[in-house]
């Protein structure tokens, strides 16, 4: 009887505890869960602005000395084109083309004498040129081509710190000033996407065993870098390496004239018909055609598409 009393005790002491207890979890105040958070859309990035724009003008060719005492040239990086040419003796020479509306004068040269496929070349890019001297054989060579040549003290003179022949200078102010009034013409576009080509970073373009030119692809810039004879190939006035957005290895029919009178050899070198050219840009090279028809030359891919020149600034290697 005793052990009933004390089970119905503890009994009712574990039920007013229970009670109790429930008593106080229901008199506690309630607790706002947190919302759960929704993660806000990512916003897709601003598409990347390609357009470029760029501002023509009527061009000028000049005839720029690539003696070894004519180094470093002055302003061929604003060049639109370079063409390196043969000369007589081994060496070669540039004809530069400047086409583009540029707010900053510079300097270019040294200038120097001219030949009869400067001319020619010359006539594909406007008809104006600029040079200084001219032999007989050329001059009778060119004299039915209807160029518009600037050779006047008023637009060239000498460095007094430099030797001549290989110290006669102009500017750009200078040449378009001779050429005459040009209006500027502005073109808005996004360059094509170029398909993918066989990986070249280097070019090497053997003129002769004293003239060797070399490129190295520079991925920062995206530019060929251009060297002579293992030498980086620098700007005078900037002290910068010249670099090209493309380089095109053209091969072009020479021939060896024999000038007994001066006992040297100079070179003929046909520009017009068709061949072949290899073309060096971004890191890729790609094969291509040229064909020089109705005053002009132009470079095709395999598949038939131009090159597109519009970006930048092209070395065109004239090769045998």
């Amino acid at each position: 009887m005793k052990s009933k009393v004390v089970l119905i005790l503890t009994l009712c002491l574990c039920m007013f505890l229970f009670a109790g207890c429930k008593q106080e979890q229901e008199n506690l105040p309630e607790q706002e869960l947190p919302e759960p958070q929704q993660e806000e859309p990512e916003t897709p990035p601003e598409p990347e602005d390609t357009t470029v724009t760029v501002e023509k003008v009527a061009p000028v060719c000049v005839v720029i000395n690539n003696h070894p005492a004519a180094k470093p040239q002055s302003g061929l990086q604003e060049a639109t084109f370079v063409y390196e040419f043969f000369v007589e003796g081994g060496l070669t020479r540039f004809l530069a083309v400047y086409d583009r509306h540029l707010e900053d004068n510079f300097l270019i040269g040294p200038v120097r004498s001219i030949r009869p496929y400067f001319a020619e070349k010359a006539m594909e890019h406007g008809g104006v040129i600029v040079y200084s001297g001219t032999s007989n054989r050329t001059a009778k060579m060119i004299a039915n081509l209807k160029l518009k040549k600037i050779t006047s003290s008023e637009y060239l003179w000498r460095d007094r710190s430099r030797k001549a022949p290989h110290n006669l200078y102009t500017d750009l102010e200078s040449i378009y000033k001779a050429r005459g009034e040009s209006e500027v013409q502005s073109e808005v576009f996004d360059p094509p996407e170029l398909s993918p080509g066989e990986e070249a970073k280097e070019i090497e373009i053997t003129y002769t065993r004293q003239h060797v030119v070399t490129y190295t692809y520079d991925e920062e810039s995206k530019m060929y870098l251009r060297s002579e004879n293992g030498t980086p190939h620098k700007d005078r006035e900037t002290g910068k390496q010249y670099g090209a957005t493309r380089v095109i290895v053209q091969k072009n029919p020479h021939t060896d004239v024999p000038d007994p009178a001066n006992n040297r050899t100079l070179v003929d070198i046909k520009l017009t018909g068709s061949g072949e050219a290899v073309l060096y840009e971004a890191g890729q090279k790609y094969d291509l055609t040229w064909e020089q028809a109705d005053g002009s030359t132009v470079y095709r891919h395999l598949d038939g598409s131009e090159v597109d020149f519009r970006v930048g600034n092209t070395w065109i290697q004239i090769t045998r």
